[in-house]
């Protein structure tokens, strides 16, 4: 219609981020559950600072997915694997286990 003003379609800031926060909570979960929370959350904004900074930097956004999405395959395929490594004495069980050690020491002095 002649008069009327033309607008040009676009998605608000918030979706662009919205799509950064979906991606970095796919990946951290992903992680997360072969790899641990503490890792997950460390992984998950890593991908986030990654693809802020690939929105600025030109030529970086399709490497920074082809590595998110090689992370992601990585871990969903040889997770098993690697959690089995992972597995190990925590560092909670350490400090628990020597506790008790001292205390039957302890215990046979007396």
């Amino acid at each position: 219609m002649p008069g009327t003003p033309r607008v040009a379609f676009s998605l608000s800031p918030i979706w662009c981020y919205a799509a950064y926060m979906v991606a970095a909570l796919i990946v951290g979960a992903l992680t997360a559950w072969y790899l641990g929370l503490r890792v997950g959350v460390i992984v998950a904004l890593v991908t986030v600072g990654a693809l802020l900074v690939a929105q600025f930097v030109p030529g970086l956004t399709l490497a920074v997915y082809a590595l998110v999405i090689a992370w992601s395959a990585a871990v969903y395929f040889l997770g098993a694997k690697i959690t089995n490594r992972v597995k190990g004495p925590t560092w909670l069980g350490g400090v628990t286990g020597q506790a008790t050690s001292w205390a039957r020491k302890l215990m046979k002095k007396s």
